[in-house]
């Protein structure tokens, strides 16, 4: 099961992704797939806005199956920064919908 841990404390974003969905057998998993696409667009974007001095990554951590990012969001850019991981999220909550078993919030 892929696990997703979501907090917003202060001005900063903890995002934890951790685990394998086990939907099928690797190389024809959609929810690994689905979920691996949203992750990697996540944190390309959020690499991107860092180098554009938009946030502070305080963790960036991204190994196979796991991924943890503790981002920082700075007043000018607050906005940004929620639409990116708003969006992320809302990926992974609507796979979780669908395939709960395979996709967990905590």
């Amino acid at each position: 099961m892929t696990k997703v841990f979501y907090r917003e404390y202060y001005d900063n974003t903890l995002i934890v992704i951790e685990g394998h969905s086990g939907f099928s057998e690797s190389g024809k998993d959609v929810v690994c797939a689905g979920v691996s696409a949203l992750v990697f667009t996540l944190v390309n974007c959020i690499r991107d806005e860092e180098a554009k001095d938009r946030l502070k990554l305080h963790k960036d951590i991204v190994r196979e199956g796991y991924v943890c990012l503790e981002i920082e969001s700075f007043d000018f850019s607050k906005e940004r920064v929620s639409a990116i991981t708003d969006t992320c999220i809302t990926g992974l909550l609507m796979l979780h919908e669908h395939y709960p078993e395979y996709v967990g919030f905590e």
